[in-house]
């Protein structure tokens, strides 16, 4: 059962199981496996998290390549757009996803709050700017988008790393497949619904 938080609320409402998400929706894992999310705040179990396993990755993959061409394709302008709208998205769920992020990590509210969470919406705002300007940037090369980017996020800034690689990556045409520390894979998780929202091509 999944719960919806609002969008200025402090609570971050995790769901009580999370699935894999590719191809536009959420999907049971092939291994049928879970794992719980511990808060080490006080032990408490957060969550259950799907466990991947090779043919997980595998659909993953797939599913991200075969949105590469539509996303790609897409104008620079427009896809600046995209990452925009995220940006904008992330500040107004801002408390929400500070709370999740302390919850989660277990750091102080303090740093979430005043930096992880801010400087994750900085990064969507710059790499925004960027995605039309990257001709420009390097007059002469033929500059094109790679395909999917693998991307392994670490546990200690989990929704900000998470924007520091997710951003240029998008920007710049890339599709992605991103795989969420275990001990801190909420807010990662959570930030789908932000994507989602944006409305991004699946």
């Amino acid at each position: 059962m999944s719960a919806k938080s609002s969008r200025r609320t402090a609570s971050p409402q995790f769901q009580e199981r999370y699935q894999l998400f590719y191809g536009g929706k959420w999907v049971a894992p092939k291994t049928k496996k879970y794992f719980p999310s511990i808060s080490p705040r006080d032990g408490a179990q957060l969550a259950e998290v799907a466990l991947a396993g090779e043919a997980d990755v595998d659909a993953a993959y797939r599913a991200a390549a075969d949105a590469f061409p539509t996303w790609s394709s897409l104008p620079g302008v427009e896809r600046g757009k995209y990452l925009y709208r995220i940006a904008r998205l992330l500040q107004d769920r801002a408390r929400e996803f500070a709370v999740a992020e302390t919850l989660d990590v277990g750091k102080p509210i303090k740093e979430s709050r005043d930096f992880d969470v801010p400087m994750a919406a900085a990064h969507f705002f710059y790499h925004a700017g960027w995605a039309d300007k990257l001709r420009w940037a390097m007059p002469g090369h033929d500059l094109r988008p790679l395909g999917v980017v693998g991307q392994v996020i670490p546990w200690n800034f989990p929704l900000l790393m998470l924007a520091w690689k997710l951003a240029p990556a998008l920007a710049c045409g890339n599709t992605v497949v991103i795989k969420p520390a275990e001990s801190a894979s909420l807010t990662c998780l959570k930030f789908v619904s932000i994507l989602q929202e944006a409305g991004l091509p699946a």
